[in-house]
């Protein structure tokens, strides 16, 4: 038993992903994935006494949801009330365990999934923009540049 974890959440997505991709190479990538699975998993129940507290699996299962709904308008007091604790608790607790509060948290996730969509696909940015539940594309651009460093359009183009 080893909780749940975000990482190992992402590697299993990203084996899937490449999986039905079936492009050339992807067994090899794929048993690269699994090694790390698997080493991941031997990893977590070996240190599974530091991780398994309830406090860590919280957190784990709210990353988690912040991730699985990086689409989606998330309020955090709300999540913290379904994970049935307090707000101030869980908020102290989420930037003590990940070094971000959890409303900071979330705006990183959007990032990453941005620059995946940026790097991966064609869809114009401000689709990528609303696709986020960002309130403008106009907003989307310079929380994009303050974060990154460039604009959306100069990611895409590296």
């Amino acid at each position: 038993d080893i909780g749940s974890n975000e990482e190992l959440v992402n590697l299993f997505f990203t084996a899937i992903k490449i999986a039905k991709e079936e492009k050339k190479s992807s067994q090899q990538y794929l048993s690269g994935i699994v090694l790390h699975i698997l080493g991941m998993v031997l990893s977590l129940s070996e240190n599974k006494n530091f991780e398994s507290n309830e406090f860590g699996q919280l957190i784990e299962r709210a990353k988690i949801i912040m991730l699985e709904n990086v689409s989606n308008v998330i309020d955090i007091q709300e999540l913290a009330h379904n994970l049935g604790t307090s707000y101030s608790w869980f908020r102290k607790a989420f930037k003590e365990y990940t070094g971000y509060s959890p409303a900071q948290y979330f705006q990183e996730l959007k990032i990453r999934k941005a620059k995946e969509l940026l790097a991966e696909t064609t869809i114009p940015i401000k689709e990528i923009a609303y696709s986020l539940n960002f309130s403008s594309d106009g907003y989307f651009l310079s929380f994009f540049k303050k974060r990154v460093g460039c604009t959306p359009l100069e990611y895409r183009s590296r």
